[in-house]
């Protein structure tokens, strides 16, 4: 009769700590996280930058919607062709500097991300602490005596 055994998988310790252990596959996901962390720093100022773009544009649309209520506004208290003249020229005038302004900060977003690194360091893995082990010796006269007052 043929008895077929299973062998236990070998436990293998941490590189850190000797009291640790970790599955084999420890450290096949430690080097992907590590990836993924590397590749975060690639992209991350490059979506900074597109969130920056995205807010500066929303700031423009509401500016320039407050500017068309204002306008609408100048335009039913008009009373003549010259006060919708002054309106139109107010409006545009508050248009085009609102857009001067946004497109320089805009440029700015864009700027930043050619200058700053596509590379930084890797945050290492917390290591985690072997738990404390209170160590008791065998010799009772080593240990001090304990006095009550």
């Amino acid at each position: 009769m043929s008895h077929t055994v299973l062998a236990q998988p070998e436990i293998v310790p941490h590189a850190h700590s000797k009291a640790s252990f970790t599955s084999p596959t420890h450290d096949f996901f430690q080097f992907m996280f590590e990836g993924a962390d590397m590749l975060s720093s690639f992209w991350q100022p490059m979506l900074k930058s597109v969130g920056r773009w995205h807010l500066e544009v929303a700031g423009l649309a509401i500016k320039h919607s407050q500017a068309s209520v204002k306008l609408s506004q100048d335009l039913a208290r008009a009373t003549s062709p010259m006060d919708a003249y002054a309106a139109q020229v107010r409006y545009w005038e508050a248009i085009s500097s609102q857009f001067a302004q946004s497109q320089k900060r805009i440029a700015a977003t864009t700027t930043i991300v050619p200058g700053l690194p596509l590379t930084s360091d890797v945050v290492p893995l917390v290591v985690k602490r072997s738990h404390d082990i209170l160590e008791l010796s065998a010799d009772v006269s080593a240990s001090p005596a304990r006095k009550v007052a």
